[in-house]
Parts: C-alpha cells; structure tokens; sequence
C-alpha cells in the first residue's frame, strides 16, 4: 500500500509536472512568434528631420543661437550675433561697416551712417545673407520655410550617406525659394561632409561644395569647402557626388575662413 501511495503521487507530480512544461513551451512560442510578426516602428526610422536634427547636434552649430561669431573671410571681417530678435549680422572691410538685422540693412564709413539705394541695400544684404547661411549649416535647414525630403543613399568609397534635399516654400523661403539643395550626411556620426545647390540667380547654374579642415571651437564645428561646378547647368543635384568621385567637376574656388572666435551670450528674452 505505501510503495502504490508512493508511485500515485510521483505520477500525479509528473504530470503536474509535463503540464507546467507545456504551458511554458506554449508561452515562449507565442513571445518569438509575436517578436517575429513585430514591424519596425516608425519612430525608429531615420526621416529627413531625424539625420537633420542628429547632423545639427554633431555639429554644434545650435550655439549660434545663443552666441557672437566672428571669422575672417576673403577681405572681409564678418560677425553673427544671436539676439532676442534675430540674428544680427555685420561686415566691414577697412572703414566700412555694413550690419543687417532681420530685413533692416545699414551701411556706415568710418562711423558715419551712408544712404545706400533700395536696390543697392537688396544686394548687400543678399550678399551678406549668403554667406551667412552656409556659415550656419546645417542649423538653417530646421528653418520654418525648409521642406526636407530623404533620397535614396549614396556611397563614395567605403563610406556611405543619406542624402536629404532641401527645397522652400514662397512664403518665408525668401527671393530664392526656388533653389534646390541637397546634403550628403555621413552615415556614421552624421557630418554634413558634402552638399550642392541649383539656382537660378544670374542665369542659374550648379554648385558642389566638398567639406574640409574641419575645426572645432568652443563645441562649434566649421568647415572650409572646395567649390565645384558641373560641365553642364542641366546636371542633376543627385549625380554630382558621383560626379566629384571620378574628378568630372570643374573646382571655382575655396572658401575659406580664418580667426575664428566664439563667444557665448546670456540673452534674457
């Protein structure tokens, strides 16, 4: 009686037992099958927006906001600072100074203040703006009149890149809301390594900026370029990279920046 006792509740917890396992079996199966039928979230995936705002951080160039930036380019001394309405800007060569803040242009000579024509100040200040910009990327292309659109990757060697093009809107794009640009963002830390533009402006035509003699002051990383031009005005943006690879572009100039000081502000806005 005791040995059959015995044998009775060693079947019992066997069974017990085999029924535990199989409920364990069964759960562990439906985890890898729902794992297996899980979709990437989207919110994981690399957008326009998300390689901008990364490429943003990587740079630093968000300091701009909050500082007084001044460097040396060609034969002009040039300043950008933040302020609670704006950027101000200025450019002076020898005793002339030219400063816009917003849309208002302002031209003195030796601390005397000059009366420029309409279209006259419409060109200094375009001219300033431009500088200005490219000084400022790739911060700029989170400005509201940006339209941000990812493209099919590209590879120039071993190394790989998103690629991302910029067009405007009218309202807020500015006189040249119809130019098209396009960035090459490295895949591996997100450096703006290259980028290219179509205008329209003086006839129109292309431009291939290729980065170089990255430097990094107080977090702030800038960049010199090599600048290229296509043979052809009609050159897609999407084919320059390749372009560049196999030494088809025609180099117009460097643009090159020198004595480069970054000052942070404490705005109180």
């Amino acid at each position: 009686m005791i040995l059959f006792g015995l044998i009775s509740k060693y079947e019992m917890m066997m069974k017990q037992f085999s029924a535990v396992l199989i409920f364990l079996i069964l759960v562990l199966a439906s985890c890898q099958s729902e794992k297996k039928e899980e979709k990437p979230s989207k919110s994981k995936e690399l957008t326009a927006q998300t390689i901008v705002d990364k490429a943003i951080e990587f740079s630093g160039t968000d300091a701009y906001k909050n500082s007084k930036i001044s460097f040396d380019f060609r034969d002009f001394h040039l300043e950008s600072e933040a302020t609670c309405n704006g950027f101000k800007f200025s450019r002076k060569k020898n005793d002339t100074l030219d400063v816009l803040h917003n849309s208002d242009f302002k031209r003195s000579v030796s601390g005397n203040d000059i009366k420029v024509a309409d279209s006259t100040a419409f060109k200094f200040s375009e001219s300033i703006n431009s500088v200005f910009y490219f000084m400022q990327l790739p911060m700029r292309l989170n400005d509201g009149a940006v339209i941000k659109e990812l493209k099919e990757s590209q590879t120039f060697g071993d190394q790989s890149y998103h690629v991302v093009e910029v067009k405007f809107k009218k309202e807020g794009g500015g006189v040249d809301h119809e130019d098209v640009y396009m960035y090459w963002f490295n895949k591996d830390n997100f450096a703006m390594d290259y980028l290219a533009y179509k205008f329209k402006v003086n006839d129109g035509g292309v431009r291939f900026r290729a980065a170089k003699n990255p430097q990094l002051i107080n977090d702030v990383r800038f960049l010199d370029y090599d600048n290229y031009r296509p043979e052809s005005k009609d050159t897609s943006l999407e084919s320059l990279l390749k372009l560049y690879s196999e030494d088809k572009l025609i180099k117009v100039s460097e643009i090159l920046k020198t004595n480069i000081e970054v000052n942070r502000l404490k705005l109180d806005c």
